[in-house]
């Protein structure tokens, strides 16, 4: 018996056929689209991977100049937090010290030429000023990573005493205090600044 011909279509397949192939040509795109949504992430994934495993294996950027470097542990300190410096390291130079001078005597004008003084040895000085933390004749102020810079200031004066604060960077303090009378003599500040910094206790010896 001849089939209808309202299931034949006009290139001599059936609606039904036709519908199963369209059907299934649907499904291979799903499969396809579904398949290239699964690489790109597993791509991405990958990529970040790699990153990150970079960013490991290579560590951190080197510390600026003038700051102490962590990479490949932890950075040795003193005792008291100190940042040790190299075994046998000079005091700093006078040119890369920062120093602000404080008056804690009733000697007006201390402040202001001392710091000149420092100056003229070729410091960076800051503004004078005025304090009632002196504790001694000479104390020098200095931070964790200041400690050759203070040994630097410390050169230009006798019997000057080291006190350590939490500040940041490398700067110096020096606090004028009752029985301070002046620079040590140049020659003398010269020679002490090329002699190596003495040791801290913790750290490592020369």
């Amino acid at each position: 018996m001849p089939s209808s011909h309202r299931d034949a279509h006009p290139y001599g397949r059936s609606t039904q056929t036709v519908r199963r192939r369209e059907e299934r040509a649907s499904r291979q795109r799903r499969v396809r689209i579904t398949q290239l949504v699964v690489f790109s992430l597993l791509t991405i994934v990958l990529i970040g991977a790699l990153v990150w495993a970079a960013a490991n294996l290579l560590g951190e950027d080197p510390a600026p100049a003038g700051e102490p470097s962590d990479a490949g542990g932890a950075v040795a300190a003193a005792a008291d937090g100190t940042v040790c410096p190299e075994p046998g390291a000079v005091p700093t130079a006078p040119g890369e010290v920062s120093v602000s001078v404080r008056n804690g005597t009733n000697r007006s004008g201390l402040a202001a030429t001392t710091t000149k003084a420092l100056a003229e040895r070729g410091y960076a000085t800051g503004e004078a000023g005025n304090t009632t933390a002196a504790s001694g004749p000479v104390t020098i102020v200095h931070g964790p990573t200041g400690y050759l810079a203070a040994q630097s200031v410390a050169a230009q004066f006798e019997g000057a005493t080291l006190s350590l604060d939490d500040r940041e960077d490398a700067s110096v303090i020096v606090l004028l205090g009752e029985g301070y009378t002046d620079l040590r003599d140049g020659a003398a500040a010269q020679a002490q600044l090329a002699q190596p910094a003495p040791a801290l206790e913790g750290c490592p010896a020369g």
